[in-house]
């Protein structure tokens, strides 16, 4: 297997995901509590990362299995197949992940507490439900609310956790799902934006997600509405104080996003689905540009 082939089965470029609600909890943490613990906040970023892509080989090997005709199996969305990867370099590659997921993480719950212990099975069990089982959260209409959750919220909340551990009450908790809402609702979007361009091939392989329900039409306005959303939560969370005031600089991303939205909706394919990665990465770095700032406010 080439770097390049096994770039693409890693799925690298959606490290986006992970790394956007990793940078702002650490800002959120700085903000918020005035304090950081550098070489945990590190390991954590190499843990989630490496479970970032370990779903990601784990997704693309099951849907190399399941693929019902020679067609989709060796089709340009199956890199397993049209990459030539064999079953050891694929399990290879994913028991390599998994152990530094395991290592690292069981490290860091020695250094910060049960609470990150806890968090971590979630995000395990999510990510094995999302493309392990036989009813896997990827072919159901949860796929996007599971993958927005656990990637907006979770890691945002664990990233704020192993630099304020052993700080974990209920406050935390809410102020996080507040705080990390516009992240998370822009990486459901990146998800809802994948599956509208894969819904023909979803048709096909009658996997029933959110785009399948809804219809595609339906779908296509919704994500629109999501990043809407997300900037309500955003203004909610600096009038309740959750974030300071600079964070709201994340406003001047919305003409940016108007416009990626738009060219997406008015084509909603696959080689357009950029625009969704797009939109998550100018939501965050606006965001982390203004936390950044209200360090020195």
């Amino acid at each position: 297997m080439t770097l390049k082939t096994w770039l693409k089965f890693v799925e690298i470029q959606s490290l986006v995901a992970s790394a956007l609600p990793l940078i702002l909890g650490n800002l959120y943490a700085a903000n918020t509590y005035h304090h950081m613990n550098a070489v945990p906040a590190i390991v954590f970023v190499i843990v989630a990362f490496a479970l970032q892509m370990g779903v990601n080989v784990w997704n693309n090997l099951q849907d190399f299995k399941s693929a019902t005709s020679d067609e989709w199996k060796n089709g340009v969305n199956n890199i397993v197949g049209s990459g030539g990867i064999t079953p050891r370099e694929g399990w290879t590659t994913l028991i390599g992940l998994v152990l530094i997921v395991v290592v690292g993480g069981l490290w860091l719950v020695t250094q910060t507490g049960i609470p990150l212990l806890i968090m971590g099975l979630i995000g395990f069990a999510v990510a094995y439900w999302y493309a392990g089982t036989p009813l896997p959260l990827s072919r159901t209409p949860f796929g996007e609310l599971a993958s927005g959750l656990t990637m907006g919220y979770l890691i945002f909340l664990s990233a704020t956790y192993v630099n304020v551990a052993p700080v974990f009450n209920g406050e935390l908790l809410l102020h996080a799902i507040v705080a990390s809402a516009i992240s998370w609702f822009a990486i459901g979007d990146i998800m809802l934006a994948n599956n509208i361009g894969d819904y023909e091939e979803d048709l096909a392989e009658n996997r029933h997600t959110l785009v399948w329900h809804l219809g595609k039409e339906r779908a296509v306005k919704l994500f629109g509405w999501i990043y809407l959303a997300g900037y309500l939560m955003l203004i909610l969370s600096v009038v309740l104080g959750i974030l300071p005031w600079p964070a709201l600089l994340a406003l001047v991303s919305f003409p940016i996003v108007r416009k990626n939205t738009r060219a997406f909706q008015a084509n909603p394919i696959k080689p357009n689905f950029p625009q969704a990665i797009k939109n998550a990465v100018v939501i965050s770095v606006t965001l982390a540009i203004g936390l950044v700032i209200g360090l020195f406010i």
